[in-house]
């Protein structure tokens, strides 16, 4: 839950010994998403999140510190210092402030995202770890493993109540226009619905064993879709009818969990829990599988929308495999820093910044 690392570096950037350059591979790939930076860090990338409206970069590295890349050079330029425990990141591109779960430090840290400078620590629960916000409210939910959710104001940074709901809250998902916030319980084996109006659990539903992965939502279907870790199946709610979840048969285990909201289709991966990992892709009016891909044993997942493709990092080598979301056939192998991990998508300059260990190699897809 915790990303241990050396302090940070500032260095020339630098390409794989041996391989092509970025320059080289922009060149050969053509229309194709390509690497044109690959910029060192300190240690290993944890969480990782973009503000699209100022292009900056924040990642989660070491024990208590949060490293700002700036997007538009390619560049670090500043370290800030968080509690003990930096886990999960979230960005309220509104306001420019970033908040990190500190887990050992059982507090929020609040970044000016102008100054790179801290604003407070807000206390929440013990083990505080997934977090996200209802931009139109400026409200943060932080879900604390030892039984609580914290609601914090983002004008006054204090909290406005303190959930309480057993079991251990994990990570947390909202549907921005009904402002229904799904949070997940990994010792419940169940979705919490919390009105985002009256801050309370309206609905508790049950879904499959430890959902330790974040959920997606499809707004435009009001269905929030959760993978389970160690059931073999997915599980989809209604955020409609708020009913029993209804499971996907995978066969298989869950680790990553995509969407991409303007095909209606849904990404479960299955790795790191029973030999070779599958890529499962779903079609969101029939909740059936429509493609199985075979995919890297470790391995993350992100979808860009924009472009209708999506990305599967090996965390085992420096690979990158990029694949149309229209013919679900791989349209390119790239090649990252070492491990390719947690990815983040800059929606407005189209760019993927991959979380590498102790680089983050910057990509730019094209329409």
């Amino acid at each position: 839950m915790t990303h241990s690392s050396k302090p940070l570096i500032q260095a020339k950037v630098q390409v794989n010994p041996g391989q092509t350059s970025p320059a080289e591979q922009s060149k050969r790939l053509g229309h194709n998403p390509q690497v044109i930076k690959i910029v060192p860090v300190a240690g290993q990338v944890g969480d990782i999140r973009v503000n699209s409206s100022t292009g900056r970069v924040y990642y989660v590295f070491g024990e208590n510190q949060v490293g700002v890349l700036d997007g538009n050079a390619n560049q670090v330029i500043g370290t800030v210092q968080t509690g003990d425990g930096a886990t999960f990141l979230a960005v309220n591109p509104r306001t420019n402030r970033i908040y990190s779960t500190n887990f050992r430090a059982a507090n929020v840290t609040v970044i000016n995202g102008k100054t790179n400078k801290v604003i407070t620590n807000v206390s929440v629960g013990e083990r505080p770890f997934g977090i996200a916000i209802h931009r139109g409210s400026n409200r943060i939910y932080v879900a604390s493993t030892s039984g609580t959710i914290s609601v914090i104001d983002g004008g006054t940074n204090r909290v406005l109540k303190t959930i309480r709901v057993g079991g251990s809250p994990a990570l947390i998902a909202i549907e921005e226009r009904t402002n229904r916030i799904y949070v997940t319980n990994v010792r419940k084996d169940s979705v919490h619905v919390i009105d985002g109006f009256t801050m309370t659990v309206i609905k508790s539903i049950k879904v499959g064993k430890n959902p330790i992965i974040t959920p997606a939502i499809i707004p435009q279907t009001n269905r929030i879709y959760v993978a389970n870790n160690l059931s073999r199946f997915a599980s989809v709610i209604s955020g409609t009818t708020l009913g029993r979840s209804t499971p996907i048969q995978l066969g298989r285990r869950q680790s990553e969990l995509a969407v991409n909201v303007l095909t209606n289709r849904i990404y479960v991966s299955s790795a790191q829990q029973e030999g070779k990992g599958k890529l499962f892709v779903i079609h969101g009016l029939t909740n059936m599988i429509t493609t199985t891909l075979s995919i890297p044993t470790f391995s993350s997942l992100l979808v860009n929308p924009l472009t209708n493709r999506y990305y599967v990092g090996d965390s085992d080598t420096r690979d990158l495999f990029v694949y149309s979301g229209l013919t679900n056939r791989l349209l390119v192998k790239l090649r990252t820093g070492q491990s390719a991990g947690n990815m983040a998508l800059n929606t407005r300059s189209n760019r993927i910044y991959v979380g590498n260990e102790s680089s983050i190699t910057v990509i730019q897809d094209h329409r």
